[in-house]
């Protein structure tokens, strides 16, 4: 009698767990490989272009960027309800957006008066380049904040119906718009 090894044939599990080690190991390497960039940021919606920025008549004043140095989003809470009762900006200073201009844009802080009527069907369609906060919150003729339309940092891009923005006020409640942005973006419905 012969007491040595016995030769077994290779099962199928051993095949398996073989094969499946080749595919991990090469998923690995493939995804260690792969890079991407982003590219310029583009505004959504149409093919429309953005303007360069809202037109002021004459009269009134755009509102001036806010200095945001040192500030971090550990520091700002942004989503805390107004507890002053009233816009961060004074609304006199509030650049009108127009019903004849769909896009607005430009780098930084600004307060824009609806001189629309925005309903539940409204879709604003935004973008922003810059690293910080990108925030756009909805107020009142009151001075009354009613949401959020986007509270985003970095790079953003993407749309956000008024029907879920809005809450405690119905959309066509809305008469200003207060943009909080570190870098440049857009603004279009």
């Amino acid at each position: 009698m012969n007491h040595g090894p016995l030769s077994r044939p290779v099962r199928g599990g051993a095949l398996t767990r073989a094969g499946a080690g080749v595919a991990s190991v090469t998923l690995a390497v493939a995804l260690t490989s792969c890079s991407f960039a982003l590219g310029d940021l583009e505004p959504v919606g149409g093919g429309e272009a953005a303007p360069t920025g809202a037109a002021t008549p004459p009269g009134t004043e755009a509102v001036a960027p806010e200095d945001t140095a040192g500030e971090t989003a550990d520091t700002a809470d942004t989503d805390a309800p107004d507890t002053e009762g009233g816009l961060p900006v004074d609304p006199a200073g509030a650049v009108p957006w127009d019903t004849d201009t769909y896009w607005l844009s430009g780098t930084g802080d600004a307060l824009y008066r609806l001189d629309w009527t925005a309903s539940a069907a409204t879709t604003l369609q935004l973008t922003h380049g810059g690293d910080g906060n990108f925030i756009v919150v909805p107020y009142t003729a009151d001075g009354t904040r009613v949401g959020s339309v986007v509270n985003e940092i970095g790079v953003y891009e993407g749309a956000s119906p008024f029907s879920e923005a809005v809450i405690g006020a119905a959309p066509e409640e809305v008469e200003f718009l207060h943009v909080q942005a570190d870098g440049a973006w857009t603004l279009g419905r």
